[in-house]
């Protein structure tokens, strides 16, 4: 079989399903190959590892989402502002790039393990007086994003209305994004940008040592970030720098307590801290998906890709390929290698990335040494969405 009608398989309607467990809908489209054509979505559904990494390495396949003879725009004709480098292409991904990312290479991040070690130690200080916690309300969430707030220069205290805004920005992810939807997306973008340019104000009249400051330098010189682009990077870099971060905990202790042979392991031996994040980013991803255009005709997997076609590229379904990882459906905390693309790959790589593996050490760590008995004290639920995999709640005991 050469193209899948995704809105039937898995024996109901897919949308639940995928947000539940999207393996075994992967599963049954492997069968068909690594690149399957899905009619009613009007997409190319690739789950191979290797074919996802060569269209996230190759320069025939673009971010820019308006390349995509399907596109429909999400907002009004002229409210669409700046866009995100996630969905530029060279060269302007390549400047706009560079204006962050010295923000998050390993050495810089590496000197936030202090605060991260602290704001870890406070919230698990808490959570043992009360007996018990909500991992994303009490840990997960507030972690990342305190972090995030922190290096950009915005009031933590504003945190609540981050996740507010956030989790309408992202609802706007998933392949099939409701129409229901899109209101409230344009609200949060719109309400989230008034706020940052309140901040950007702030700096332009007394500049800080934070990121917001160092990107309206970088605005003032005219000719590397445009205003629109600030405001564009500003939402970037406070949602995705918590968005990842949050699922990598929830989904990864989550897995652990599934798998309670890999939970005392890595209790018995913490020092497997980076490799078990590794595996748990692999076994269970944070983002599922991202996509791609053709923009010529080529061949993928053995399949005629024609100019303007959209590929969605299952990260969750390429990490758990049986031709790269062994025995895909088990949990291996000690797992070597571990070539997973819960990050990307090529130049879109996220960026974020080594200060999501810090967060997720730190706290998955200290979380296993701290509670020997931890476990599930309700029913979790998960966030009603698809590509960006998660949970809006995880209550835990001990």
């Amino acid at each position: 079989m050469n193209q899948a009608d995704v809105r039937t398989m898995g024996g109901g309607d897919l949308l639940p399903l995928l947000q539940r467990d999207p393996y075994p809908f992967y599963e049954q489209l492997r069968r068909s190959g690594p690149v399957v054509w899905a009619p009613s979505l009007e997409r190319w559904l690739v789950t191979g590892h290797p074919e996802v990494v060569e269209v996230l390495r190759d320069e025939r396949f673009s971010a820019d989402r308006r390349k995509w003879r399907g596109f429909e725009p999400v907002v009004e004709p002229g409210r669409e502002g700046a866009r995100s480098m996630l969905v530029v292409d060279p060269p302007d991904h390549t400047r706009l790039r560079t204006l962050v990312q010295k923000a998050f290479t390993p050495r810089v991040v590496e000197r936030l393990r202090p605060r991260i070690e602290a704001l870890v130690k406070e919230a698990l200080d808490e959570a043992e007086a009360r007996g018990s916690m909500d991992l994303v309300a009490d840990l997960a969430y507030p972690l990342p994003v305190t972090v995030i707030a922190e290096l950009l220069g915005v009031p933590v205290e504003d945190r609540s209305a981050f996740r507010r805004w956030s989790d309408a920005l992202v609802g706007a992810l998933d392949p099939v994004a409701l129409t229901d939807r899109r209101s409230a997306v344009l609200a949060a973008r719109d309400a989230l940008h008034a706020y940052l340019e309140r901040v950007v104000a702030e700096r332009r009249a007394a500049p800080r040592d934070d990121l917001i400051s160092r990107l309206v330098e970088a605005e003032e010189q005219g000719d590397r970030l445009s205003g629109p682009e600030l405001l564009a990077m500003g939402v970037l870099l406070l949602v995705a720098g918590h968005e990842t971060t949050v699922n990598l905990i929830g989904n990864g202790i989550n897995a652990l307590l599934a798998h309670p042979d890999q939970l005392a392991r890595l209790r018995d031996e913490p020092e497997l801290i980076e490799p078990a994040v590794e595996e748990l980013l692999r076994y269970d991803s944070p983002v599922q998906l991202t996509g791609r255009v053709a923009l010529e005709e080529l061949e993928l997997g053995g399949r005629r890709v024609e100019p303007g076609q959209m590929l969605m590229l299952l990260l969750g379904a390429a990490n758990r390929d049986p031709r790269v990882f062994a025995e895909p459906e088990r949990l291996d905390l000690g797992r070597d290698p571990n070539p997973h693309l819960a990050f990307g790959r090529g130049i879109h790589f996220c960026l974020g990335a080594p200060l999501a593996r810090l967060e997720g050490q730190i706290a998955i760590r200290e979380l296993v040494r701290r509670f020997p008995t931890l476990r599930l004290a309700g029913t979790p639920e998960r966030r009603p969405t698809v590509t960006l995999r998660g949970f809006a709640s995880l209550p835990l005991t001990w």
